[in-house]
């Protein structure tokens, strides 16, 4: 029974199982399987597809394949139907990245279904010659400034290269400088040269910079322009600080400029200003570049000193500078037990505070300007005693008469000496000053100030003043001032009528 069952199955199976054909696999050739190119080159592939099956076939993929890194690969899908026994053509592409020279095995694809054909391909990558030039430069420099051109070359071969580069530099058409190297490179690298100008003159500019290696000639041409502005200035004291403001032509202010004030350093700010607080007297000096040119001056930076005296019920206050000169117009300010008073003085420098104001005691004494380092003294001012009247008696009849009093004289106590040596003064000096020069000296503190002054009708040659102090430093606005052995001499060439210059001491 078991052996007629085993028969039976054995006998249906060839009728069960499907009919199946012999089929041949899908062939893929290259049409040319030997390719040359250098990186960013994309190189297409020539193929044909046989189908030597007996069954038409469609949707194909064709890809190629090889080193990781390198190539860039394509694929397509052939979506054509081939019949059997049918060829077709196509192409597909590669594209060489930045790949090192040499030979590289690829392989060439077609599937479809669970059915696959390859074929290799050979690629000859070659040295590929190429760079890139630059030139990094300002357009434009103001003079005293100096000048960096920065000249690169960088290498964008898959292989070393060797080759000349070199460069010329000119100004207004006039050549400055050449230079000619030759030079290798590998893949990727650069070469890097600066050259620098210091404070190159005023003009036309320009660079011409050129490689060749292998063959292939590059070149680029930088040019720029240095210029001088017409600057100006102003240097002054106010409100406590010396000011220095650059402008331009047009009045606009120049940042960015140096500017040194007895030896410290600044630059202008974006108004073209710098500011430095002071709060001794003397003569700063100021130095400026501006684009180049440098230039020298000096600010006078004063100190108001205060000098009281009562006058009964008024107290006299003078006031000066650190050389000794009367100042007028200068705001005192006078507080004492009941309260202030305020006064200006007058063109002697003369200021008067009324004492039945301010009372009297301590009094606070402060002179302020913007012109000048202000000053503070204090004085110790008495209420006056006010006379007694004495009673007279008479002996003639009563008469009826109108008596005018007489006002007793008013006591000037030193304000009358004043005056009187101020008057004599001033005949001397009106005399001098017409005919001879005027020296003025003044002691101040650990400070001693001397001002000569030409007279009206001629100028002053060959002037020498000497003094014997322990100095250890002095200024001069003019001339030439030194430290001898125990004195100090100054001397000046000439000084034009009513001509000014000063001379700062300081003690040892």
């Amino acid at each position: 029974m078991k052996f007629k069952g085993m028969l039976l199955i054995i006998l249906l199976v060839p009728i069960l199982l499907p009919n199946v054909s012999a089929q041949s696999p899908l062939v893929i050739v290259p049409l040319n399987d030997e390719f040359t190119g250098v990186p960013g080159d994309t190189i297409i592939i020539p193929f044909q597809l046989r189908n030597l099956g007996n069954q038409t076939v469609s949707n194909v993929t064709v890809y190629v394949t090889g080193p990781t890194e390198g190539f860039l690969y394509g694929s397509k899908v052939i979506r054509e139907p081939i019949g059997p026994n049918e060829t077709i053509q196509d192409t597909i592409s590669v594209k060489i990245l930045n790949l090192d020279p040499g030979r590289y095995n690829l392989t060439l694809v077609a599937r479809v279904g669970s059915s696959y054909s390859e074929a290799q391909i050979t690629v000859s990558v070659k040295t590929l010659v190429d760079y890139a030039l630059s030139i990094d430069v300002n357009d434009e420099y103001t003079y005293g400034s100096n000048v960096t051109v920065r000249l690169k070359m960088t290498s964008q071969a898959n292989g070393v290269i060797i080759g000349r580069l070199g460069y010329t530099l000119t100004r207004d058409g006039s050549v400055l400088e050449t230079f000619v190297t030759t030079i290798y490179l590998r893949p990727g690298e650069s070469w890097i040269k600066d050259v620098k100008l210091t404070t190159p003159r005023v003009g036309d500019y320009s660079v011409y910079f050129w490689a060749n290696f292998s063959g292939r000639f590059k070149s680029k041409t930088a040019t720029f322009r240095v210029y001088q502005r017409n600057l100006r200035y102003d240097a002054y004291f106010r409100d406590g600080a010396i000011y220095v403001h650059v402008y331009d032509e047009n009045g606009q202010g120049v940042p960015d400029i140096s500017v040194k004030i007895n030896g410290i350093p600044f630059k202008t700010d974006n108004e073209g200003t710098v500011s430095y607080l002071v709060d001794k007297p003397g003569t700063y000096e100021v130095i400026l570049n501006l684009d180049g040119k440098i230039v020298t001056t000096f600010v006078e930076v004063r100190k108001l000193f205060i000098s009281a005296a009562q006058e009964n019920e008024t107290l006299l206050v003078r006031v000066v500078d650190s050389t000794g000169n009367s100042v007028p117009n200068i705001t005192v300010t006078a507080s004492g037990p009941l309260g202030k008073d305020y006064s200006t003085t007058n063109a002697s420098g003369l200021a008067e505070v009324d004492l039945k104001k301010v009372g009297y005691g301590t009094i606070m004494l402060r002179a302020e300007s913007s012109r000048y380092i202000g000053g503070e003294a204090s004085v110790k001012v008495t209420q006056p005693v006010t006379p007694t009247p004495t009673p007279t008696t008479t002996t003639t009849p009563p008469l009826t008469t109108t008596t005018t009093p007489t006002k007793p004289p008013r006591s000037y106590g030193p304000l009358a000496a004043i005056l009187l040596i101020a008057g004599v003064i001033l005949a001397g000096t009106s005399y001098a000053a017409f005919f001879r020069p005027i020296v003025q000296e003044e002691m101040l503190d650990r400070y001693y100030f001397v001002k000569v002054k030409a007279p009206r009708l001629k100028g002053v040659d060959n002037f020498r003043f000497e003094k014997g102090v322990n100095a250890i430093e002095v200024k001069a606005t003019k001339g030439k001032a030194e430290i001898g052995d125990g004195t100090v001499v100054w001397e000046i060439d000439h000084l034009e009528p009513e001509e000014e210059a000063y001379l700062q001491v300081i003690l040892g």
